[in-house]
């Protein structure tokens, strides 16, 4: 299939071809942790999800994983070709599409730039003396040779293009989203990422996406144009509405599979917990303890903090207002996995007393995953960031460090607080197609302004 790559030319302005201009987009060197030492307790999950990574390669999976390693937007065109059952997608036949998804891919490989440079950390295939398994990694070793590891910067514009999809076409949530998701495990397949590169790549596609809404409503009307455009080639009305059938985000079929005390990764999940266990008795457990209560009052004192303003009913009624209902608007996607992935919190299945004493009683009866708080933080985080983008590292590493808080105090094991940062982003980027909620975005937007600031 041929299709056309999109270029950045000189002629080109920020509106042609991206949504964030480089200087523009939230560090992920800042709001995101430095990646796992080779020596330390946090790398022995990066070194079993490599040997997995590994034995899937004589597979389909591994297959995919090869076809996906082409670093163009050709290959995001293909994914979203075969997402969407169209036959092809260029800016002949399908301009529309064709630049959104152009936009979003170069938005979304542009954000993991300051972090690569900063860390520029070795890859796997280097640590480990082999050679790149992918077919276009391979071709391109050399480069991969001289350029960081961390963050998994393919992982970051699948991501990203899936989020955008998603709001494009939310009946095709679960499937594009799913999509998305496995591209960032092909990283690991291939050889070229560790697991954290990747779960920092799909963070910072998404804090990406929050900063291409945030500039004006560019992205918003692509993503309109683009879903007239699909209608049309679909056969259906212009004004059909793929929101109505959507339902509830399905986070079972869009993230991988669960881990358990049966899963070659518990073992990297329960060093993880004894490794975070000493925190208690430092400045930063008792900042976890002090933000033990997962609500949205917490929630508006600690983003208060991070944009430097006091959040309340009475001082910023509408920003107020909108972390109530991210958190009230993505309730039933959350509970729907409580009781689907069940799993006891890791004091509980350890036999360990409760580090927050408001647990002990009850905590057979909350699972671990979702993680509330990880959740709360990182869904109100990118909704922030979309409305005061000045104070977007701060709000990122504030939401981050609020997920956090439940590896240290125990609540919620290491692999679910990650798979549950992935989950907000997928449910953010549906809340996106909530009219109330994006007018209660823009409100807030205005009184942020309001306080010139």
């Amino acid at each position: 299939m041929a299709l056309a790559c999109a270029c950045m030319s000189e002629a080109q302005t920020a509106e042609d071809s991206v949504y964030v201009y480089l200087d523009d987009q939230p560090d992920g060197g800042y709001f995101l942790p430095a990646p796992p030492d080779t020596s330390s307790v946090e790398f022995q999950d990066d070194l079993l999800q490599w040997l997995w990574g590994k034995s899937v390669r004589n597979s389909e999976r591994g297959a995919q994983a090869s076809r996906e390693s082409e670093w163009k937007n050709v290959s995001m065109m293909t994914m979203a070709t075969e997402l969407l059952g169209l036959d092809t997608i260029n800016a002949e036949r399908t301009p529309a599409l064709f630049r959104l998804i152009t936009k979003i891919y170069n938005t979304g490989s542009q954000a993991t730039k300051g972090a690569k440079k900063k860390y520029m950390r070795k890859r796997p295939f280097l640590q480990m003396n082999e050679h790149l398994w992918s077919y276009y990694d391979a071709l391109d070793e050399d480069f991969y040779r001289t350029n960081g590891s961390y963050p998994s910067g393919h992982t970051s514009y699948g991501w990203a293009t899936a989020l955008v999809l998603t709001e494009m076409w939310p009946e095709l949530q679960d499937t594009i989203l799913r999509r998305g998701f496995q591209y960032g495990e092909s990283r690991v397949i291939g050889g070229p990422h560790w697991q954290s590169d990747v779960n920092a790549g799909y963070l910072c596609g998404a804090a990406s996406v929050a900063r291409a809404h945030a500039n004006g409503d560019l992205l918003h009307k692509d993503i309109l144009a683009a879903r007239k455009e699909y209608a049309i080639l679909k056969g259906l009305p212009r004004d059909y509405d793929p929101v109505s059938g959507a339902g509830v985000l399905n986070g079972e079929k869009i993230l991988g599979p669960q881990v358990d005390a049966a899963s070659y990764r518990y073992i990297s999940d329960v060093r993880r917990y004894w490794a975070a266990k000493p925190l208690r008795l430092t400045e930063r457990g008792q900042q976890a303890l002090s933000e033990a209560e997962c609500s949205t009052q917490q929630i508006c004192r600690i983003f208060g903090e991070a944009m430097g303003i006091t959040i309340s009913e009475e001082t910023t009624p509408a920003i107020c207002a909108l972390i109530c209902a991210v958190a009230d608007k993505s309730h039933d996607a959350v509970e729907r996995l409580k009781t689907i992935r069940f799993r006891n919190p890791p004091f509980e299945q350890l036999g360990e007393p409760a580090f927050i004493q408001s647990n002990g009683q009850n905590g057979q009866l909350t699972s671990s995953f979702p993680s509330e708080h990880t959740h709360l933080g990182w869904a109100e985080a990118l909704i922030m960031a979309e409305v005061a983008p000045e104070k977007q590292d701060e709000i990122l590493r504030r939401g981050y460090q609020y997920g956090q808080n439940s590896l240290i105090s125990g609540l919620s094991w290491f692999t679910d607080i990650e798979a549950t940062r992935q989950l907000s982003c997928a449910i953010v980027a549906r809340l996106h197609n909530d009219p109330d909620l994006c007018k209660m975005i823009a409100k807030a937007r205005k009184e942020w302004k309001r306080k010139g600031l």
